[in-house]
């Protein structure tokens, strides 16, 4: 039987050659991946860094077909991240935010296991966690810069 923490890896291992794989021949230097798992709802998105410049991901995929076929594949994925963690008696985040370097291979992560979205007091729309942490990486608060993020690892 395959190693829990080996299958979790490849999962999130596809979704990063999903996105860079719709990306083409794009310069992509930084691919940010993000999940939200919680209650019946399951979300993914994507966006990059190419160039020094944080690009959503229509704007790297302009095929609207092909950016809504990797938002859904995406979120297939995490629907096996959730299906493995049920299977396998392993809490299942309620968030994951990735970040791969493209020059290096290196991917750092991080999970949250408390409910986000389904928060009865402050619960937010996963687009809304999305945006704001697109926004905050475009304006120089990278959470999982390699430079020393807490709360995240290799």
């Amino acid at each position: 039987m395959a190693i829990f923490e080996d299958e979790f890896m490849d999962i999130q291992s596809g979704m990063v050659a999903l996105c860079l794989e719709a990306a083409g021949d794009a310069n992509v230097e930084v691919v940010y991946i993000y999940g939200s798992i919680e209650g019946g709802m399951t979300s993914f998105n994507t966006f990059f860094r190419m160039g020094g410049v944080v690009r959503g991901l229509t704007e790297v995929v302009p095929d609207r077909s092909l950016a809504l076929q990797v938002l859904d594949l995406g979120t297939d994925d995490l629907g096996r991240l959730r299906t493995l963690c049920g299977e396998r008696g392993r809490a299942c985040p309620t968030e994951i935010r990735g970040r791969y370097e493209t020059a290096t291979g290196g991917y750092r992560v991080h999970y949250s296991y408390d409910p986000i979205v389904a928060d009865p007091d402050y619960g937010i729309s996963p687009a809304t966690v999305f945006d704001t942490w697109m926004d905050d990486v475009q304006s120089g608060k990278d959470d999982l810069d390699p430079a020393g993020a807490p709360g995240s690892s290799s």
